[in-house]
C-alpha cells in the first residue's frame, strides 16, 4: 500500500533479506490506536487491527506466511518453518524463503538478525526483562550462523532519555552485564533511579556471544510520538510491527 511509512535498517543484509518497521502511518485504527495498530491485544477494534494487517500483507504479496508472536517478556527462542499461530515466545527463526517474522512493540527494543548469506534470519523482542533473562543469547546460541556472520539491527524504542528505571532493573541487569557496559549503560540519576539505554545493552549482550556486526537507528519511540507508540506515554496505545523475511529469490 502506497500510504504505508515504513522503516527500513541500513544495514548490510543481503537482498535475499527484506527488514522494516512500521510507524503510526497508513491504517484505519481510531484514536488512541491511530492509526496502524497491528496489535490485536491492546484494546484496539478487532476489524480495524484485521484491515491493517492485511494492508501489510497486500504490500508483499509474495510473502506466504506471517508469524506473530505472544510475547511474554521471557527468553524463549522457537525456530519455525511454517507460521504456527499463536505462539508463545520473545524470538523467532526461519531459515525458510517467504515466512515473514513479526514482533510488536511500544518504547521495547525490536532486534533483527540475519545471517551474512541471507541463509537464516530472526527477530528478537527485547524488553528489560526479556534481556535480564538472556533472550538475546538463547536467539544467537540458536542460529546456525557463527556469531561473527550475523548482522544485528536494532529498530525504534524508548531512549536513554526517557527511559528511567529503578534499583530492580539495575539488579537484573547487573546480572548480565559487565561491569564496564553496566556504568556505561545505566546511568544513575536524582532520586536513586538511573536512565537505562536500551541500545547499549543490547549492544553488549551481542557482544558477550561474539556477534560485531551490529547497526542501530536510536530513534525514540518517546521523543516522536507522530510516527511511534509509546507505552510510557499512554499506556493505551497500538503496537508497531518490526518484521524480517527471506526472499525466495533477490528484487529485480
Amino acid at each position: 500500500m502506497s500510504d504505508l511509512s515504513l522503516i527500513y535498517p541500513r544495514w548490510e543484509a543481503p537482498d535475499l533479506v527484506l527488514a522494516f518497521v512500521t510507524t503510526r502511518y497508513g491504517g484505519v485504527s481510531q484514536a488512541p490506536y491511530s492509526s496502524l495498530n497491528l496489535a490485536d491485544h491492546v484494546g484496539d477494534n478487532e476489524g480495524a487491527v484485521a484491515s491493517n494487517r492485511l494492508r501489510l500483507r497486500e504490500a508483499f504479496p509474495w510473502i506466504n506466511e506471517w508469524q506473530w508472536l505472544n510475547q511474554v517478556h521471557g527468553n524463549r527462542v522457537i525456530e519455525i518453518r511454517r507460521a504456527r499461530n499463536p505462539l508463545e515466545a520473545d524470538a523467532v527463526i526461519t531459515r525458510e524463503a517467504g515466512v515473514a517474522l513479526s514482533i510488536l512493540t511500544a518504547d521495547c527494543l525490536p532486534l533483527l538478525l540475519a545471517a551474512e548469506d541471507g541463509s537464516e534470519v530472526a527477530v528478537v523482542h527485547c524488553g528489560w526483562r526479556g534481556l535480564a533473562a538472556g533472550i538475546v543469547a538463547n536467539t544467537v546460541k540458536a542460529m546456525n550462523t557463527p556469531p561473527k556472520a550475523i548482522l544485528a539491527w536494532m529498530g525504534p524504542a524508548i531512549g536513554p532519555c526517557h527511559f528511567k528505571v529503578g534499583k530492580d532493573v539495575h539488579g537484573a541487569l547487573s546480572a548480565v552485564l559487565s561491569s564496564n557496559a553496566l556504568s556505561s549503560a545505566i546511568v544513575p540519576t536524582a532520586g536513586g533511579k538511573f536512565m537505562a539505554n536500551l541500545y547499549k545493552i543490547g549492544s553488549a549482550l551481542l557482544r558477550e556471544q561474539g556477534v560485531v556486526q551490529i547497526s542501530r537507528e536510536e530513534l525514540c519511540t518517546s521523543c516522536d510520538q507522530q510516527r511511534f507508540f509509546s507505552y510510557r506515554i499512554s499506556p493505551t496505545c497500538g503496537r508497531l510491527a518490526s518484521t524480517i523475511c527471506i526472499r525466495s529469490k533477490p528484487p529485480a
